[in-house]
């Protein structure tokens, strides 16, 4: 992944819970470094490392960290950091969310080395079905939360988002995530 969510994820911890916690989920990591380039790829063990001693420090587990770290990626650095992107996906919800299965070819011109999950949406009116496809396992909690942040995003925090299935439940080689309008 590349230096940025690692970055991302110090800024959660420092932002949420302190600058010595920080340095305490530094310690129980045990990586050999834990100054991120914004542009360079690290192996995915670094980013899980991070999250796992984070659960541990919070005395909580990895899929807590995961949610919460999706909603801050969508909620305090990509609208932050990356407003005409994120913008630039439409003026509502829905519309972003049908023009998700587009939105990584955007991000890839200034990550030119992502592998970034690939994405089919489903309208059917009142629902949207989210079909999330991923070659790391595990990130599915992030995922979730990322959805959750895009309803606050948008203002729509009555949408409620569930996750229908997961990858491996019935022969599924994806996540299945369910967002509903009340």
């Amino acid at each position: 992944m590349y230096g940025i969510i690692n970055q991302s994820i110090q800024q959660l911890i420092i932002t949420e819970f302190g600058e010595e916690t920080w340095l305490k989920v530094v310690q129980e990591s045990k990586l050999d470094t834990t100054d991120f380039e914004n542009h360079e790829v690290y192996d995915d063990t670094y980013t899980y490392a991070l999250a796992e001693a984070a659960a541990k420090i919070l005395n909580t587990d990895i899929n807590t960290i995961l949610n919460r770290f999706g909603e801050f990626w969508i909620m305090d650095i990509s609208i932050k950091k990356y407003p005409a992107l994120m913008y630039g996906g439409g003026t509502t919800l829905k519309e972003f969310m049908n023009n998700l299965p587009k939105f990584h070819n955007r991000v890839a011109l200034s990550y030119p080395n992502l592998t970034a999950p690939e994405f089919k949406v489903i309208d059917d009116g009142n629902n949207l079905q989210i079909e999330y496809h991923s070659q790391r396992d595990g990130l599915t909690p992030m995922m979730n939360g990322m959805l959750i942040g895009l309803t606050k995003m948008f203002n729509q925090e009555k949408v409620v988002v569930e996750l229908i299935s997961n990858k491996g439940e019935n022969g599924l080689t994806y996540d299945l995530f369910r967002m509903t309008w009340s």
